[in-house]
């Protein structure tokens, strides 16, 4: 990979991207990062001085290397599901707190096309009177350049993202321009999922990050959507990519269907009602007689779900490895059971092991795809099968178009 470039110096430009970015080693382009240090050598500048230069993070060369990992796969109305949740449910919801202001963010933009859908989106919705703003960011300069000219081609218009809401029109003979009323709410900053956002731009009635997060390790991840959460303001709602996350992130609770992946910040949050499982109880072994000959009961065992349950307390401990071996316990001994499938195939992912969670996410498909859509799976938390179905599906699709 590393051909007529000092591995050092490699090393360093892709230890880069990865603090930089959050970003899985394996989702890191080798490619990307060889080309733009061949450019550098080529001006005649040594490894050396490109190795200094890395050293420093907000040098323009290391922001140049870092921007060239970045690639954006995007286009208008992309996962229309969302949107048409966003109107007919949380929308409404929102405005009957009669806000003088609504405001949105798309988080990972990309070189626009989510930002102004959502704004389009949100000025068909808003009552008269009331002000729309939306804000897109991305790491990327350039990608946001071409988000700020608002004008795009036929790749960014398809047909898996319908024309749900007025957005753009002709530009030329092949081109389209977003109309004003949906440019002129919409503002582009640079700014990193890494680090919380400001006060001053947020917090925001809806939130967009969509098929950003899969590329992060799982500490990465978890860090940006803590600091996504701490910019959703009380009432507002999230839309996360369909395999991001297994399970409602931490001060959000998930509304709607399963697989939307859609979640809700509540107005006044409560305590946590749900116990941690706890292992069986030994109360009242101290008050049997030293001389009885009655054995004590072995516990029963443990459901699947129970044994499930173990495993994502290991994993919010930090202790992936116990995790995973109990999860492939768990799914030697019931092969059936989705939840733990889907659970192992997700922690391989995280833990860059694709290889291992691909067959792992295939199982789930096949298994899922017998199943009544709406046939509720028993687990952690009860989910119809048409959720396991779609997990799968999104994440093998996802893999075959990067193939």
């Amino acid at each position: 990979m590393t051909g007529g470039i000092e591995p050092v110096l490699f090393a360093r430009a892709r230890q880069l991207v990865a603090e930089s970015t959050g970003f899985r080693e394996d989702a890191i382009s080798g490619e990307s990062i060889e080309r733009a240090l061949r450019a550098e050598l080529s001006r005649g500048r040594t490894p050396g001085d490109l190795i200094a230069e890395l050293q420093r993070p907000d040098s323009e060369f290391s922001q140049s290397v870092v921007r060239a990992t970045l690639v954006g796969e995007t286009y208008f109305f992309r996962h229309p599901e969302h949107f048409r949740f966003l109107a007919r449910e949380a929308a409404p919801a929102v405005l009957r707190g009669h806000p003088r202001r609504i405001r949105g963010w798309s988080a990972g933009c990309a070189t626009g096309e989510e930002a102004y859908s959502l704004a389009a989106c949100m000025l068909a919705c808003a009552s008269p009177g009331v002000v729309v703003e939306v804000l897109g960011t991305d790491l990327h300069e350039g990608s946001l350049d071409t988000a700020r000219r608002a004008i795009y081609g036929s790749w960014s218009r398809r047909d898996s993202g319908p024309h749900l809401f007025p957005l753009y029109r002709p530009f030329g003979e092949r081109q389209v321009i977003v109309i004003e009323s949906v440019r002129s709410v919409t503002t582009f900053m640079a700014a990193n999922l890494m680090a919380p956002l400001s006060g001053i731009v947020a917090p925001f009635d809806f939130i967009l990050c969509r098929n950003v997060l899969t590329y992060f390790t799982p500490s990465a991840r978890d860090a940006a959507i803590a600091n996504i959460v701490r910019s959703l303001a009380p009432g507002g709602y999230l839309f996360l990519g369909t395999v991001e996350v297994d399970r409602p992130p931490v001060g959000v609770v998930r509304v709607g269907p399963p697989e939307l992946q859609a979640f809700h910040r509540p107005l006044h949050p409560e305590a946590p009602t749900l116990p941690m499982p706890r292992a069986p109880s030994r109360t009242g072994l101290s008050a049997i007689p030293a001389v009885a000959l009655t054995p004590v009961p072995l516990p029963p065992r443990r459901s699947p779900t129970e044994l499930h349950l173990e495993a994502l307390r290991r994993i919010e401990e930090g202790d992936e490895y116990r995790a995973t071996a109990q999860l492939e316990d768990l799914v030697r001994q019931c092969p059936e059971y989705l939840p733990g499938l889907l659970e192992l195939a997700l922690l391989r992912e995280r833990g860059g092991s694709r290889a291992a969670a691909y067959p792992l996410m295939r199982a789930v498909h096949a298994r899922a795809a017998r199943l009544p859509p709406d046939q509720i799976v028993e687990g952690p938390e009860a989910l119809p099968a048409r959720f396991y179905k779609a997990s799968a599906e999104a994440y093998l699709n996802q893999q075959g178009a990067a193939e």
